[in-house]
């Protein structure tokens, strides 16, 4: 009997032979790619989930079929239509099984229990047609002659041109007849022929005209099965999904219909539902399981793989029953699953995102080294390094101690790794410096003479057989020959300006860049002490204050450096006088975000950088910065400092909290085409219209007339390009020609131009729609004709004028004394009024500042508060502390009690949280379970510590609610605002981390900023 592996070897073999490819023809593995996650952004809105089929018009509009209507997205705004008794042109039937968009841009929705319907764009109503032989239109597809195939819950049948309805032909009573099956599937291939898929089998008519005849599956047990999907791929093969036996493909007219395998065995696809099937890019297929996922199949290798759910990770498939899938015309995959709508976009080759490696539980990686044998060295949080191969994927992983003082590496983050002599790594972690192998064996500590064994280390450089380690009590040299007992060649501590050190740059001459949390030195190679470079925070010429994340010397000798809040700054030049000059990048020139985490060289003049919002380059020649972002693949969303790395192929690696992105800068630029700009929605006189009309559909646009009467209530036009890839940043303008004298801005999000009284004329409203950075532009517009009311007549009007003069005349007289008389009643008026519109400014003022709920300071008296202490602070030069407080477990009590049990909770912490700070001090509400405290001037880690230790205090007694006595505590972040080293932005987000880093470490507790 062959083995397993034997039997799957020639299924495999088989499945290729049939696809018409060969393993030889396959292309050659891109480095990174097998461990390439598929990211989905995923819509989170329950209305746009469960749709059991979806469909784009010619628009671009996407339309989805739900249980709960017919459904119309844009990429934001879903628009919805449901059944309604009352009215004649409205969906007959909220249940929508099949749709489909016609040769001539017709969508046709066959429902469950009202028949087949047709959309009207123009008038925005749906038109019922003649009736079918059953109610459920379960499948629809193209005639060929201008008509429709229907499958319904008992029939075939084709509607004509004409819109007549004629049954299919069952030639003499020889061809099947489906009363007792009905028809789930139907689709017409590229050579006009016709399949057919019911729940008893397969049927194919080479014709229209021709009879239909049986299609044998091969399945389980001599029945032929169920069929639930049916595809045709861009190269003609056609893919079959079943309701209980998996998925077969056809691979050429007239082939016999083969089994789809799972590779490596052992997958269960042959007893599984094929929920849907979509052609996720030339090539590659996807299968939606039921239950299952998404399995996706490579035809050129053959190769499988299962793409799941997975609940530690953001960007995957949100749940795993993928009813429907559709690709777009601009490639994006859309899977419509029970709880979402997912989309996935897999034009990008540019980033590539790593979310999970064999054997590692999280994958966030603070550390990176592209090592000699081209191998990239991955350092964990969880205390283990990675080893990965960038073709050949997982290499082995290099553990932490089983047990103290065991072999192995301790518990604690890989903060910095860094190549040594003799094929050897040095590690730096939380715990001290160790020395590995290249191998991955031989793991032991470096005790460095005079530091302590472990004392942590942030930062490792090793060139001309010294190693420099950097941690928070300075700088450290040591000779890297003898690693059992190096020799210390120099310790710089206080001279650095700062002693905590975060990056190192050996320079060829000797001398070492040092990069602290406060700023930049140049330790000399000759000699103590170091220059500590000058910083400031308005002098674009001088170096921005700040945490530096990482340091790199370009090929003209020019010095770059990427701060954490400050953007990227390059050493331009050293005058006569010793005198540094800088020039900085911040979001002004284009970065996407001036929290810039590292730096990588690219070996081509380009330097590109991890940041808090995506990744960038900049052409170090040009100075012109390119932002990379999700539509180029990039999903991380948070990079740890100085964690980037190039490996020996070119390709660029940033370690990421949640994964790693590996940026390919050779295959950034994706052709895209350009997306249609079309009105969604159109509101004219506070009533609804069809915006279809105003769209261009290749004809003049005919102008949108507007009567006196509807101008009063107005005109509202909403807009959008239909862009999914994009969507999120897309920006948006109008401007109606001859009335605005500029471009007016939207929000994003709500694209819309709203006019009321409209002066009589003829106008034209444009719109246009650009991405952030400007590229991409698109317009659109149509023309306006205002009419005027009886009264703006020419004549009309001419007769007003003359009226209005005799009447002047005469009201002049009576005027004068008039005025005499009102002035006395107008002043003790105004004065009344004067009174009483102060005293409602003050309610409004009190009403703007505090919280309704709890009665604190809201964020806008926050925000100018911070404002003013810290402009305070640079004239005093004194001090102050921000402490961000989040309630723990706050959303169970919600969640469990109800919004009152919530209230109450609030209610008691703003009534505590007084009592436990000083009485200098302001508490306010920020919003939901989110509190702060600004800490009068003058306050130190100690002060920060009591309050803070009070606040966890206070929160932790119990609050008694009805019957319940609920049991919570407080998550506490700290910061302290430094003068002339600090902005307002600075210290929240230093609060934030700090916030972020206490429930990390399990919450009910505080945590002062400036620690790692």
């Amino acid at each position: 009997m062959p083995s397993v592996s034997r039997v799957f070897l020639a299924c495999v073999l088989c499945l290729l032979g049939c696809l018409g490819s060969v393993a030889a023809s396959a292309p050659a593995p891109q480095p990174w790619a097998a461990m390439g996650h598929i990211s989905f952004r995923n819509h989170a809105d329950p209305v746009i989930s469960g749709a059991m089929a979806m469909a784009q018009d010619r628009d671009g509009f996407l339309w989805l079929g739900t249980q709960m209507g017919l459904l119309r997205w844009d990429g934001q705004r879903m628009r919805r239509h449901v059944a309604d008794p009352g009215k004649a042109d409205a969906m007959p039937d909220n249940y929508v099984l099949s749709l489909h968009i016609a040769a001539n841009g017709t969508l046709w929705i066959g429902t469950s229990a009202a028949g087949l319907v047709r959309y009207d764009p123009v008038h925005d109503a749906f038109v019922r047609m003649p009736r079918l032989r059953n109610v459920r239109v379960s499948a629809l597809a193209d005639d060929g002659a201008g008509g429709l195939w229907v499958g319904t819950g008992a029939s075939l049948e084709r509607v004509a041109a004409d819109g007549k309805v004629y049954a299919a032909a069952t030639h003499s009573g020889t061809g099947p007849t489906f009363a007792d099956t009905g028809v789930d599937q139907l689709r017409r291939d590229r050579h006009g022929g016709l399949w057919v898929g019911t729940r008893r089998g397969l049927w194919y008519g080479r014709t229209a005209e021709a009879p239909l005849q049986r299609v044998g599956l091969a399945a389980p047990g001599g029945r032929e099965p169920a069929i639930s999907a049916i595809v045709e791929d861009h190269a003609g093969r056609l893919w079959i999904g079943t309701r209980v036996h998996g998925a077969f493909v056809i691979p050429s007219p007239g082939a016999k219909p083969v089994a789809v395998v799972e590779s490596p065995s052992g997958g269960t696809l042959d007893g599984e539902r094929v929920f849907s099937i979509v052609e996720k890019s030339d090539g590659v297929m996807w299968l939606g399981m039921e239950a299952g996922g998404i399995i996706e199949v490579d035809v050129a290798t053959a190769r499988t793989q299962r793409i799941r759910h997975r609940p530690d990770i953001p960007d995957t498939l949100r749940d795993d029953d993928p009813m429907a899938m559709l690709r777009t015309r601009d490639g994006q995959v859309f899977v419509s699953t029970v709880d979402a709508l997912s989309q996935h976009d897999p034009r990008p080759q540019g980033v590539i995102t790593i979310r999970t490696l064999p054997g590692v539980d999280k994958l966030s990686v603070p550390a990176l080294l592209a090592r000699p044998d081209g191998q990239v060295w991955m350092g964990l949080t969880a205390g283990a390094i990675a080893r990965v191969d960038p073709v050949a994927g997982m290499i082995g992983t290099i553990s932490v101690a089983r047990r103290p003082g065991g072999a192995g590496l301790p518990k604690g983050s890989i903060l910095a790794l860094a190549n040594g002599p003799h094929n050897t790594v040095f590690v730096g972690t939380q715990q001290g410096l160790y020395m590995v192998d290249g191998d991955g064996s031989g793991v032991r500590r470096i005790a460095i003479p005079e530091r302590p064994a472990e004392a942590p280390v942030y930062a490792l450089a090793a060139r001309a057989g010294v190693v420099w380690v950097g941690g928070l009590d300075g700088i450290w040299a040591i000779g890297a020959a003898d690693s059992h007992a190096p020799k210390l060649l120099r310790h710089e501590d206080s001279a650095l300006g700062d002693r905590r050190v975060t990056a190192i740059l050996p320079m060829p001459d000797g001398d070492v860049w040092v990069g602290t949390r406060a700023g930049l030195a140049r330790v000399k190679g000759a000699g103590p002490g170091a220059e500590v470079m000058p910083t400031s925070a308005v002098d674009p010429t001088r170096l921005p204050n700040g945490y530096i994340t990482s340091l790199h010397a370009d090929a003209h000798g020019r010095l770059w450096v990427t701060n954490f809040s400050a953007g990227v700054a390059v050493l331009l030049r050293t005058d006569a006088d010793g005198r540094r000059w800088f020039r900085r990048f911040t979001t002004t020139e284009g970065l996407p975000a001036n929290g810039v985490s590292a730096m990588v060289d690219d070996g081509a003049g380009g330097l590109w950088f991890s940041t808090d919002i995506g990744m960038a380059g900049l052409d170090t020649t040009t100075f012109a910065i390119r932002r990379v972002g999700s539509a180029d693949g990039a999903n991380i969303a948070a990079f740890w400092t100085a964690a980037g790395v190039r490996d020996t192929r070119g390709n660029l690696v940033f370690g990421g909290l949640n994964g790693a992105s590996v940026l390919r800068p050779g295959r950034l630029d994706t052709a895209r085409g350009t997306p249609p700009l079309v009105a969604t929605q159109l509101s004219l006189g506070a009533r609804e219209m069809p915006a279809w009309s105003f769209n261009r559909h290749g004809a003049p646009v005919r102008p949108l007339a507007i009567t006196p009467a509807q101008r009063e209530r107005g005109l509202s036009v909403e807009f959008a390009a239909l862009d999914f890839g994009l969507a999120a940043e897309r920006r948006y303008a109008y401007r109606l020609d001859g009335f605005d004298p500029d471009w007016i801005d939207t929000d994003p999000t709500i694209r819309r131009a709203n006019y009321t009284n409209l002066p009589p004329g003829d106008y034209t409203l444009r719109m246009r729609s650009t991405l952030a950075d400007g590229s991409g532009a698109v317009a659109t517009g149509f023309p306006v004709h205002v009419e005027p009311a009886w009264h703006e007549q020419t004549l009309v009007r001419m007769l007003e004028g003359a009226l209005a003069v005799a009447a002047v005349a005469l009201l002049m007289r009576g005027r004068t004394s008039l005025l005499r008389k009102r002035q006395l009643e107008l002043e003790t008026l105004v004065e009344a009024r004067t009174s009483e519109l102060r005293a409602i400014q003050a309610r409004l003022e009190t009403m703007a500042y505090a919280d309704a709920l709890t009665g604190l300071p809201n964020r806008r008296l926050f925000n100018d508060e911070l404002r003013r202490m810290a402009a305070q602070s640079e004239r005093d030069g004194e001090p102050f502390g921000l402490l961000l407080i989040d309630l723990d477990k706050f959303k169970a009590v919600n969640d469990s009690l109800g919004h009152d049990a919530g209230d109450a909770l609030l209610v008691s912490a703003a009534r505590r949280l007084p009592d436990a700070v000083r009485a200098t001090d302001k508490v306010v509400r920020l919003g939901g379970d989110e509190f702060a405290v600004l800490l009068a001037a003058r306050v130190d880690g100690a002060a920060i510590a009591e309050v803070s230790e009070r606040i966890v205090a206070a929160m932790a007694q119990p609050v008694l609610y009805k019957s319940h006595s609920l049991q919570i505590s407080a998550s506490v972040g700290a910061a302290i605002f430094l003068p002339r080293a600090s902005d307002v932005d600075t210290i929240y987000k230093a609060a934030d981390v700090a916030l972020y880093r206490t429930k990390q470490a399990g919450r009910n507790g505080w945590t002062l900023a400036g620690t790692r």
